[in-house]
């Protein structure tokens, strides 16, 4: 328990910490680097899945952050709402892997700060973009 409260704790910090930085820069690149950030974390649990060696959960992660990656894409085209959708289906998926439904290696901590940092960032996109 103890370990998520710090978890969380330290989501909301980094991601208050990224946004600061991030907007610190004249729109459009501010928003350039919110969407650059996405395809970046959606390349984080593929990466966990192939050091597990297991080809089901290398396949579903790479599917995953494929439509992250989608998503990231349809933000620069389109609208920044598919952003805020990615991050908001990164968040979901982190929190798929901290009960460990989704059977990668991960340590314990990492699942609930991403969550709550890609809540934060959606919510901070459709908000201010």
């Amino acid at each position: 328990m103890k370990t998520n409260v710090k978890s969380i704790v330290a989501g909301i910090l980094l991601s208050l910490l990224v946004i600061r930085f991030f907007y610190s820069f004249a729109f459009p690149v501010s928003y350039q680097l919110f969407t650059l950030f996405l395809t970046y974390t959606a390349c984080v649990y593929p990466g966990a899945a192939l050091s597990d060696s297991r080809v089901k959960w290398i396949s579903i992660e790479t599917f995953v952050s494929l439509v992250i990656f989608h998503l990231a894409f349809l933000g620069l085209v389109y609208s920044p709402i598919w952003v805020a959708l990615g991050f908001l289906l990164h968040g979901i998926w982190d929190m798929l892997h901290h009960p460990k439904i989704v059977k990668t290696s991960v340590v314990k901590w990492f699942p609930p700060l991403c969550a709550v940092y890609d809540v934060i960032l959606a919510i901070f996109i459709i908000r201010f973009y």
